[in-house]
């Protein structure tokens, strides 16, 4: 195994389609924006970081993320999306992409990362990471149907 981080290319925008459809898959969602919308949202007008696990030049891993702040911890990375692909799991992929990441940007205090419940094999990840459940609650609503 040769692995290495990078930085998403436009040539990898099939992967970063396909990483993306397999997560939906895990989390049950069934309409995905970013596969609607992934060459704007990742590459010509990033709304995120994408950054890859490559074998050589395959592309295994994938993960997403973006700034955040917090009141209580400061500024940290919010991980929306992360990837490995089951013949590269429990060998470190994940890890060496949010290390990656969190270089990144370099007052980092923390990282994130908003998991479904039915996601178990990110769940797990997550725990063997040592993150905590801080048992929040995530209430979303699409802007037309928000009451203000």
């Amino acid at each position: 195994m040769n692995l290495h981080i990078e930085k998403a290319q436009i040539q990898d925008k099939d992967f970063v389609v396909y990483a993306n459809k397999k997560i939906d898959e895990v989390s049950y969602i069934s309409v995905s924006r970013l596969s609607q919308n992934v060459v704007e949202d990742v590459f010509e007008k990033p709304k995120c970081v994408c950054l890859l696990a490559k074998d050589k030049e395959k592309p295994v891993g994938m993960i997403l993320f973006s700034k955040v702040y917090w009141a209580d911890r400061g500024e940290g990375i919010y991980i929306s999306q992360g990837f490995v692909e089951k013949e590269y799991r429990k060998q470190g992929v994940l890890k060496m992409m949010i290390r990656e990441a969190v270089s990144f940007y370099p007052k980092t205090n923390f990282f994130t990362c908003l998991v479904s419940k039915k996601n178990e094999p990110m769940l797990e990840c997550m725990r063997h990471l040592n993150c905590e459940d801080e048992g929040m609650s995530t209430y979303v609503v699409n802007i037309e149907d928000l009451k203000i």
